[in-house]
């Protein structure tokens, strides 16, 4: 039986970049099931791309090849890759630390290698579109049973690019975080976790644009629309959130801007 093929990439839909190495996949691995991750990554944005893929990894078939492209280098000497991580997922893609979150993740890297077999590509190979000659065929030929060495010969994984997850510093009663993402609703996805956030009452948040309340809530309708509050979300990040809006819009703040989460001992909830 055909394993599953997980896809996400900063192709878009717009064009027919996702639809072509669909059918690239359904000529070689046609039983596959192929799970769209997402498409919308901000173009060439490799370190969101990666986070995405970390926090998604968690919910694919134990048995898949993830296939993921957000790959500004094409072309050039940046190698592509596959690893076999500790959990047996199969990771395909480009050697820039896209994939690297992913897998530490699923169990670390298992074994390692570069794609380099002319047998996996398609003829002839695109400098541009690597997507679709070299990683949607590699991914489905590993779909379709191929053995890993078939793509290539083994590579140390420690020449690899890694990226590393976002952390704050915290000191007594301050978070300092960065927003490490904004979803389609707005809300502020911080590189902080539940734990270093009190459970409830009252947070100051401090940004570029100035300071503002909120509250910490477990859901955006604990407080009323159009008003701030701190959740975590389901991913397990803090968040900046507003009920029936956009905090993004609200208060300013971009991907990579720094903020700071104050207990504000002062407010009660």
């Amino acid at each position: 039986m055909a394993r599953p093929i997980a896809f996400l990439s900063d192709y878009g839909l717009e064009d027919g970049f996702v639809g072509t190495c669909h059918a690239v996949i359904a000529r070689i691995s046609p039983e596959s099931h192929v799970v769209d991750l997402t498409h919308a990554v901000p173009a060439h944005d490799i370190f969101r791309g990666a986070l995405l893929l970390h926090d998604a990894v968690p919910y694919v078939p134990s048995d898949a090849v993830v296939f993921a492209v957000v790959d500004p280098g094409v072309g050039t000497s940046r190698r592509a890759i596959a690893v076999r991580s500790g959990s047996g997922i199969d990771f395909v893609g480009p050697d820039n630390g896209l994939l690297s979150l992913a897998w530490d993740a699923a169990g670390g890297v298992g074994s390692a290698l570069e794609i380099t077999s002319p047998a996996v590509m398609l003829q002839p190979r695109s400098a541009t579109f690597h997507g679709r000659d070299v990683f949607a065929p590699a991914a489905a030929h590993l779909a379709r049973g191929a053995s890993l060495d078939e793509l290539g010969p083994p590579v140390d994984p420690a020449s690899f690019i890694s990226l590393e997850l976002p952390r704050a510093e915290v000191t007594a009663g301050v978070v300092r975080a960065t927003v490490i993402g904004v979803d389609r609703f707005g809300n502020l996805q911080l590189s902080a976790r539940a734990a270093e956030l009190p459970a409830d009452g009252r947070i100051e948040l401090r940004g570029s644009s100035g300071t503002a309340l909120a509250q910490r809530v477990a859901t955006f309708a604990h407080v009323s629309a159009g008003e701030l509050a701190v959740v975590i979300d389901s991913w397990g990040w803090a968040a900046v959130v507003v009920n029936l809006g956009s905090a993004a819009d609200l208060l300013g703040l971009a991907p990579g801007d720094g903020i700071e989460l104050r207990v504000d001992p002062g407010r009660s909830t």
